[in-house]
Formats: structure tokens, C-alpha cells, sequence
């Protein structure tokens, strides 16, 4: 029954406002919202791990979206409350790397973190991925004695190492060929326009809930843009996390993309984002 809808593999919970970046390639390039920071309020997070790990809840559960975690102070005690209140739960990190160091590292893992995703992000779109600036981001952070494997990986070139239950990937994207606009919200990425004719499972596998504690379609979802304040479906504040997760408005968009069907989200349209391994 679509009211009991399975719980997501992957929670994306924005417990911050600011990033430090402002890419062509995201919304943050073109609207100036997360240039001051705003953590989410301490109560509400709390709230929303409670009523994940009394679900059962055991999957990922990752500190952002359209911000950098790592400009947080209140990160580690963010990841050990996960910990704490969801015991099943996954603490993954995704970062552009500008603020890691060992020590930074370190103290993440310490603190229960067990996936660190670093994405070393170019100065223009249309720089190719290279092993040479993984292993140069990896000097400068103080990373290099780590033992990294390098390999292809999704949406670019990448190296992993992997220890004590632990998996830090560091990633030189490819972005002209595998970023998207997201739902139309970037406009100053050169890609094709093109329909999108595969299903989407975004909606039936990822919550995704913003600083502010609202509740979002799916990950691309970007509120401050117009045309995107409709995709929102609730806030936490207002209703619990999972009855947003099982309501009416996100069991139509499964139904309606699981047959990529974007008539009630034309944003879907032209969106080519794909579910990353770790949402399997």
C-alpha cells in the first residue's frame, strides 16, 4: 500500500545554510541565499533523528545538500546524535573538500562517520577530470599517505581508500558530460537540452529535507527558485518526517515517475540525474 510506503535508502538532511562556493554548474552560483550560514534548529534535528531511529531506519543518512557540511562547527555533534537516536543509520559526508584536513578527518570518523565523498570541483565546467588534481588536493589536505586506489568513477575519475570500515572517495568530475541543471534552476551550464525518457526512482528511494525543515520532492529540488516552491511537500515542523515521506503529493510523483511521466513535475523533464551507488 503506497501509505506504507518502504522507508528510503538515503536521507539527505541539510543541517546547514552556507556554502562556500558559488559554481556555474548550481543554483548557489546564480541566487546569493547560502552565503551567510544558518544551521538548522538543534530541536528539530533532534526530532527528525528520534523519529528515524524508532523507525528502524538503516540507511544513509547524509548532512547535505545544497550547502558544505564542513563550514558547520556543529558537525561531529550532529553525526553523534545520528548515532545516538539511529543506531542503524550510515553518517555520510559529501563535501567539496576546501575545509578537510587530517585532523578534520580524523575527528569525523571519530564522531561515527563511516563515507566521506570528496568532490574536487574545477574552476570552469568545461575542465576535464585528471588523477593530477586528486593527488594534488590530496598533498594539500595532507592526505597523501593514505592508500588510495585509482579508477573511473561516477561522474568523473576517482581514488578510494577504504580502512577500518571507513570509505573516503575523492572525485575530479566530469561536469559538462554528467551534471544537469537541476530541474532547470542552473542556467549557465552548457549542456544539451534533451527529454528525459527513463524512470526516476529519486522519489521512491531519497527524503531530502533543507535547513529550514522542508521536505523536498527529491534532491534537486531548489525552493528558492520560483518555479521549484512547488515541488516542496511540508515541513517538519508541521508534520512527521515519514507521514511527509508517505503522503499523498510524494506517492502520485512515484506513480507518475516511475512510468517518466513529468506532467506533474515539468521539472523532471529534462533532469538526466541518476541515483548514485550508494542509494541501491
Amino acid at each position: 500500500m503506497v501509505d506504507d510506503w518502504p522507508l528510503p535508502k538515503y536521507v539527505e538532511i541539510e543541517t546547514s545554510r552556507k556554502c562556500n562556493r558559488t559554481c556555474t554548474w548550481c543554483p548557489n552560483g546564480e541566487h546569493p541565499v547560502r552565503h551567510e550560514q544558518e544551521l538548522m534548529d538543534w530541536g528539530l534535528f533532534q526530532d527528525l533523528t528520534i523519529q528515524l531511529g524508532q523507525a528502524g531506519y538503516a540507511g544513509w543518512f547524509a548532512f547535505h545538500n545544497y550547502n558544505e557540511p564542513l563550514l558547520n562547527t556543529r558537525l561531529c555533534k550532529e553525526v553523534e546524535q545520528v548515532r545516538e537516536a539511529a543506531p542503524l543509520a550510515r553518517p555520510a559526508i559529501y563535501t567539496n573538500g576546501d575545509a578537510l584536513n587530517r585532523e578534520r578527518l580524523d575527528r569525523l570518523i571519530e564522531s561515527g562517520v563511516v563515507s566521506i565523498r570528496v568532490t574536487r570541483y574545477p574552476h570552469t565546467a568545461d575542465t576535464p577530470p585528471s588523477y593530477e588534481a586528486i593527488t594534488d588536493y590530496l598533498r594539500r589536505a595532507g592526505l597523501d599517505d593514505l592508500e588510495f586506489d585509482y579508477s573511473p568513477a561516477r561522474q568523473g575519475l576517482g581514488a578510494l581508500c577504504e580502512f577500518d570500515g571507513v570509505r573516503l572517495e575523492v572525485i575530479s568530475p566530469a561536469i559538462e558530460k554528467t551534471y544537469n541543471t537541476r530541474g532547470g534552476s542552473v542556467t549557465m551550464l552548457p549542456v544539451l537540452a534533451k527529454m528525459r525518457t527513463a524512470p526516476c526512482l529519486m522519489t521512491a528511494t531519497s527524503l531530502v529535507v533543507d535547513y529550514r525543515g522542508a521536505v523536498k520532492m527529491c534532491c534537486c529540488v531548489y525552493p528558492e527558485s520560483a518555479p521549484h516552491e512547488q515541488y516542496v511537500i511540508g515541513n517538519v515542523g508541521e508534520r512527521l518526517l515519514l507521514e511527509l515521506w508517505r503522503s499523498e503529493a510524494m506517492n502520485a510523483y512515484r506513480a507518475a515517475h516511475a512510468k517518466a511521466d513529468w506532467s506533474h513535475s515539468p521539472a523532471c523533464a529534462s533532469c538526466t540525474q541518476v541515483l548514485p551507488e550508494t542509494r541501491r
